[in-house]
């Protein structure tokens, strides 16, 4: 027995270290931590030819460095997050009134975006066409995919066109409220809506408990309605009457709904010209079975139509992109 055992010791030491290293191959490797700035200005370097360590404007809760890499072009920078040889994210962004410059500034995003996300087939060509759509729409809505698990997103808002890249996990939690407070949201709007009738309101959604206030306009050709407390508010609706016998009335409603609709996207350059355009269009149709005109303006959703109910009317519907009032 003692010779079979000596025996077997060989051939079950050999197999306990097949076994070990059939272990070690199966674990998954740790993935590097995001991107480096070599990989991201591959082939660019001559055009960012040096880092200014600290210098960017980017921030985190966890104050991460932020470097700067200004360019040849003048006005076109790339900013990062996090050291250089671990980015958490990062953003590129010019100045699309160079109009020389132009070219080169769509060719270098689409290499960083190439560069970055390499196995985004489409990353390149969306990139180009992002920033073509970006450029002519100055104060535009946000134009944004998610790749690789990060969230890509192209604005053009102050004259800079601006690519940001980040991880999808920070960007595409559901936020649970529109970010501001009641008194945030009637900001300019101090006559407008004279009464809150408190639990009246008929918007549902989200946790229970929660308040759906009503409001109505001073000329009463208007109906504002919120969700959730009065300091961290989940939704609106607001509703006016377009009546061809009440134009001064119509034209202040209108007034109204684009000055909720600024308060409630500040950074939103152009909230006005957006709203008025499509308010003309929905309008002009006048299909109360047409679906509504969405723009998602970061984490939360604006949505217009023409709505009939006692009469002809706009509906305004403002909440967080994932979920409904």
């Amino acid at each position: 027995m003692q010779d079979l055992l000596r025996n077997l010791s060989p051939l079950l030491i050999l197999c306990l270290a097949l076994l070990g290293s059939v272990q070690a191959v199966a674990e998954p490797a740790v993935p590097a931590p995001g991107f480096t700035i070599a990989q991201l200005i591959k082939t660019l370097e001559k055009h960012f030819p040096a880092i200014r360590s600290g210098e960017g404007s980017l921030r985190s809760s966890d104050n991460l460095q932020s470097d700067l890499l200004a360019s040849t072009n003048p006005n076109t920078v790339l900013e990062t997050l996090g050291p250089p040889e671990a980015l958490r994210s990062f953003v590129f962004s010019y100045d699309p009134g160079e109009e020389r410059k132009l070219s080169n500034n769509r060719h270098w995003a689409g290499k960083i975006i190439r560069n970055a996300l390499p196995d985004w087939r489409e990353g390149k060509r969306w990139t180009h066409r992002a920033t073509l759509q970006a450029e002519k729409a100055p104060g535009g809505p946000e134009i944004s995919e998610t790749a690789e698990g990060y969230r890509i997103a192209v604005s053009n808002a102050d004259g800079r066109v601006t690519i940001t890249v980040r991880p999808a996990a920070f960007t595409d939690t559901d936020p649970e409220s529109l970010g501001i407070s009641l008194s945030q949201l009637l900001a300019g709007l101090k006559d407008a809506f004279p009464e809150r009738d408190e639990g009246m309101g008929s918007l549902i959604g989200g946790e229970s408990g929660w308040i759906s206030d009503r409001f109505f306009s001073d000329n009463a050709h208007a109906e504002l309605e919120t969700l959730g407390p009065a300091d961290d508010l989940v939704g609106l609706r607001y509703l006016y009457a377009l009546r061809d016998d009440h134009p001064e009335a119509t034209a202040d409603n209108r007034r109204y709904a684009l000055t909720l609709v600024r308060n409630v996207f500040p950074d939103w350059a152009g909230a006005d010209d957006w709203m008025n355009a499509t308010i003309d269009k929905v309008a002009a149709e006048a299909d109360d079975g047409a679906s509504h005109v969405v723009i998602d303006h970061g984490p939360i959703r604006l949505r217009v139509r023409y709505f009939v109910g006692a009469t002809a009317a706009i509906e305004v519907l403002i909440h967080p992109r994932d979920t409904f009032i």
